[in-house]
């Protein structure tokens, strides 16, 4: 089952349209419920009032010389004598001075008025009972003007949420519309981002510095191949005429002091053109990554990595141990190879004063062990040739991971995890 990812702008309309309508069915409910009170509020307020001017009438009518119970109108009767009310409606008024409002449920729900008079100096109670039921609103009309009142309400929550729908999406579709084109054409320099018609300015401005900054990032990167291409055809040359100087001084050596510099000579030829082969060999992979074949190294390929840097090792009577476990397959070239593992080499040699140093080989990944004082001591932290930095871009750029510690015991471990 598909796993929803909720902080995804591609849920995030949807996420818009349930919190609103959310918050729009709380906020229909609570006008309802205000709706609803406040028509039964009015109710009792017009019943109020109505009876207000019946008790006028009433007391008119007592002051005149009427007695016991008279007839207002068919729904409102008047007393002046409290026995004559009935006794379910005696305990709202007694004890009281006056009283006004509503008793009662459903059919049997009465308005009641308690007050009282003078009448010839005499104090007398008023009660009024009036039917008020009859005049309010009945079951019928309430259920229509609750339907009136959904319905507006509804409508209302149905117009703004298509708004606010499509106000998110001019939002965020153009945020969707990019993310898609980030994925899908990744690998496509050639490709011109767009957005859909209608998107804000600022998703505009957004499209436009991603053109730009894809162009300008591919230029960067044809100028770093050019450059590196022409560089390694430019220095083949004087690298042969230096090799076969050297062939031709080596028939006439005399002496061990010639040989030993025609072994340098020879030795720094030999690094040079790996770093040709090597850069060559890089740029043709950066140019068809996806073609690049993986092939399996061998233990006779680290050994020879291992002859080629180890010149410095024989002169400081330092042993180099090859450990090899299994045949990791990779896409680097020989001479990509022997460049990395050549410079760490290189590196653990230069800081190893006895001992040995260790090149430990597997599939998963390979690590070169020295007995050196320490990478944080080490006074060159840079390396040697092309440097740790430089051996950390080209495994970036192979998508190895390359890490450098100290040991626990003595000396660095460097590691490259394929």
């Amino acid at each position: 089952m598909k796993k929803i990812n909720l902080s995804s702008t591609r849920t995030l309309t949807n996420q818009l349209a349930i919190f609103f309508t959310v918050v729009a069915l709380v906020m229909g409910l609570v006008s309802y419920i205000i709706f609803y009170a406040a028509l039964h509020w009015s109710e009792d307020k017009v019943g109020e009032r109505r009876i207000e001017i019946d008790k006028n009438e009433a007391i008119q009518r007592f002051i005149g010389g009427e007695e016991g119970e008279i007839s207002i109108d068919v729904l409102t009767h008047a007393y002046n004598d409290v026995q004559l009310v009935p006794l379910k409606y005696h305990k709202y008024f007694k004890g009281r001075d006056n009283f006004v409002g509503e008793v009662g449920y459903g059919t049997e729900s009465r308005m009641i008025s308690f007050s009282y008079y003078f009448k010839d100096g005499v104090k007398k109670p008023v009660i009024l009972l009036s039917d008020i039921n009859q005049i309010e609103f009945g079951q019928y009309e309430t259920v229509f003007a609750s339907l009136i009142v959904i319905t507006s309400i509804a409508g209302l929550l149905v117009v703004f949420g298509m708004l606010l729908f499509r106000l998110s999406q001019r939002l965020i579709e153009p945020i969707n519309h990019l993310s898609e084109q980030l994925t899908e054409q990744s690998g496509n320099t050639a490709h011109v981002f767009d957005i859909p018609k209608g998107s804000a300015s600022e998703f505009n401005i957004l499209a436009n510095q991603l053109n730009q900054y894809r162009h300008d990032i591919h230029a960067l990167l044809k100028r770093e191949q050019a450059f590196a291409r022409y560089a390694s055809h430019e220095l083949r040359t004087p690298l042969t005429i230096v090799k076969g100087a050297s062939k031709l001084l080596e028939r006439n050596v005399s002496d061990d002091f010639q040989r030993r510099q025609i072994v340098r000579i020879n030795d720094a030829v030999l690094q040079m053109s790996t770093m040709v082969d090597a850069l060559l060999g890089l740029v043709r992979y950066e140019r068809s990554e996806d073609d690049a074949v993986i092939r399996e190294v061998s233990q006779s390929e680290f050994e020879t990595i291992i002859e080629h840097n180890c010149a410095q090792a024989k002169d400081k009577n330092i042993d180099v141990e090859l450990i090899f476990h299994q045949a990791p397959q990779l896409k680097a070239t020989p001479a990509v190879l022997n460049m990395v593992v050549g410079n760490l080499l290189r590196n653990g040699i230069a800081a190893t004063d006895q001992g040995k140093v260790t090149l430990e080989v597997s599939m998963e990944r390979l690590r070169v062990l020295d007995n050196g004082p320490g990478f944080n001591e080490t006074t060159n932290p840079d390396g040697h040739g092309l440097g740790l930095l430089i051996v950390d871009d080209l495994c970036s750029r192979y998508h190895w991971s390359f890490l450098i510690k100290n040991r626990s015991t003595a000396g660095c471990e460097a590691s490259i995890t394929f």
